[in-house]
């Protein structure tokens, strides 16, 4: 390990740092880079370069709000540009959208004409749902490139085909998106994303033999082996590992909080719907897919002693105040994301369904609410949107999605019946063709007066982060509830789960 405190000393063992850093970077080892540049002497500590690369290593970590006040420092320190560039994108991750584009017109001043300043301002448009304004920004910059004869840049290409999509323009779309693909050295990731963005291009304009053809070439690309069986016995092992007996003897926060809120379920269940109506509450917030609790089951996992009973079995996390600390925690977060109006704030993490019995210890006040949707919608629209193949491998194959939601749903009937707190099933399909009824209570169940606002959740200027940003931006429709039929060639065969909304 260097003497840090000796690269305090001299600029030429400064720089060694920053290449070492960059080293670090460039062979995909942020969390490397992020140690080497963590923990300097005062001196480093307030470096332009350092503060951008560390801002950097926190942003491929996940990390976007540490990231932001990283290069926020960097910025200060010296107007530093790809600092900047880093504060839009993870503004862009958070949602906040008017941040991002603040940064976009701070860059604009310092790079006019920059493309890559355009096409993430378009970007951070689009995904808020503003797709005229993100097309006025782009338009200009893909009549130069045609004028001149000369191919339109991947960046511009891309968030020109995902405009030319929102405003219908489906054949240019497409015409523009197999033109990407077949471009060289392409990255296999935008291969996926762009073969996802066809698949619904092609499906929004009836083409359902396209859209799969296009679905199936994307989910070909880094699919990994899913096991249907081994998936059941891992959650026979949750459900054996949280059974009653044994979460009476689990620690327990002493968080009385009633502002966490939670929803569970299977991705594509209208768990965004859901999000988007308590937000719109005057006293409600949604966080979207905060991963913080997600992130202290893994590091109870890293811990757990399965040959010891509980609470020793969770080793430094045995006793009831290290879960305390966790709760508050996470309490304090949301309570700050959402403002002080909040009396309900929502987390929809795609994880929720497994980790009900460690919220519940958690957050003994809170509510949980399952999102629930026809298994053969939900297989479809996973199979049709663009998952990160290694979190969800499931989601690449319909037979293997209609699996999983038979597990997600076995693991919920399995935390109805042992927790005390309370759980609100909410079908997709009632809340789409009966909101009259179905909104009302949902807005109950959190303990709220209703208030007219919820009705109209798409009038919000929240970006929504999820695959599902443009369809929560319109108003309520139901053309999604039983989506499966435009596709029941494709899925003959394969054996779905019973289900019945209305039953």
């Amino acid at each position: 390990m260097q003497n840090l405190e000796g690269l305090a000393q001299t600029p030429s063992k400064r720089n060694r740092l920053v290449r070492q850093i960059r080293q670090r970077l460039a062979e995909q080892e942020p969390a490397k880079a992020l140690e080497l540049a963590t923990g300097l002497p005062r001196r480093l500590e307030s470096d332009a370069e350092i503060l951008f690369l560390k801002a950097l290593a926190l942003e491929r970590l996940g990390r976007p709000a540490l990231a932001v006040a990283a290069a926020e420092a960097s910025v200060r320190a010296h107007e530093h540009t790809d600092a900047m560039f880093v504060l839009v994108r993870c503004h862009r991750r958070q949602g906040n959208t008017e941040q991002a584009l603040s940064w976009c017109d701070r860059l604009e001043r310092k790079l006019p004409g920059d493309e890559t300043v355009a096409h993430l301002r378009a970007g951070t448009l689009e995904e808020a749902g503003r797709f005229d304004e993100a097309a006025a920004v782009l338009e200009p910059y893909v009549r130069k490139h045609e004028s001149a004869g000369r191919p339109i840049p991947i960046g511009i290409r891309i968030e020109w085909s995902k405009v030319l999509v929102q405003q219908k323009r489906y054949d240019e779309a497409i015409e523009l998106i197999d033109g990407t693909v077949a471009l060289p050295d392409l990255l296999p990731e935008v291969v996926n994303q762009q073969l996802h963005l066809k698949a619904k291009a092609c499906d929004r304009k009836g083409d359902y033999a396209g859209a799969w053809e296009a679905a199936e070439k994307a989910n070909e690309i880094g699919r990994l082996e899913f096991d249907p069986d081994l998936y059941e016995e891992q959650v026979s092992a949750l459900i054996e590992n949280w059974s009653p007996e044994r979460m009476a003897t689990y620690p327990i926060s002493a968080c009385q909080s009633e502002v966490p809120v939670f929803v569970a379920g299977m991705p594509r269940s209208g768990t965004s719907l859901i999000d988007q109506i308590i937000d719109a509450h005057p006293a409600g917030a949604g966080v979207g897919e905060l991963a913080l609790i997600e992130g202290f089951a893994h590091e109870l996992a890293s811990v757990y002693d399965p040959d010891r009973d509980p609470p020793e079995c969770f080793g430094r996390f045995r006793a009831d105040h290290r879960w305390t600390k966790v709760a508050k925690d996470y309490d304090r977060e949301i309570r700050r994301q959402a403002g002080p109006h909040a009396r309900r704030v929502v987390n929809k993490a795609l994880g929720n369904n497994k980790l009900v019995g460690l919220i519940a210890r958690l957050f003994p006040k809170t509510r949980i609410i399952h999102a629930i949707r026809d298994p053969r919608d939900v297989a479809i629209s996973c199979f049709m949107g663009g998952f990160n193949n290694r979190l969800h491998p499931w989601t690449t194959r319909v037979q293997w999605a209609a699996r999983a939601w038979e597990q997600s749903m076995r693991m919920m009937e399995h935390w109805k019946r042992t927790l005390d707190v309370p759980i609100l099933d909410v079908h997709y399909e009632r809340l789409v063709r009966d909101p009259d009824t179905e909104f009302p209570r949902l807005i109950e169940f959190l303990g709220l007066p209703w208030d007219d606002r919820c009705r109209e959740f798409y009038k919000s200027r929240r970006t929504v982060r999820t695959l599902s940003y443009d369809q929560v931006n319109r108003p309520l429709y139901t053309t999604s509830a039983g989506r499966h039929k435009n596709y029941e060639a494709m899925i003959a065969g394969v054996e779905f789960p019973p289900y019945d909304p209305f039953a």
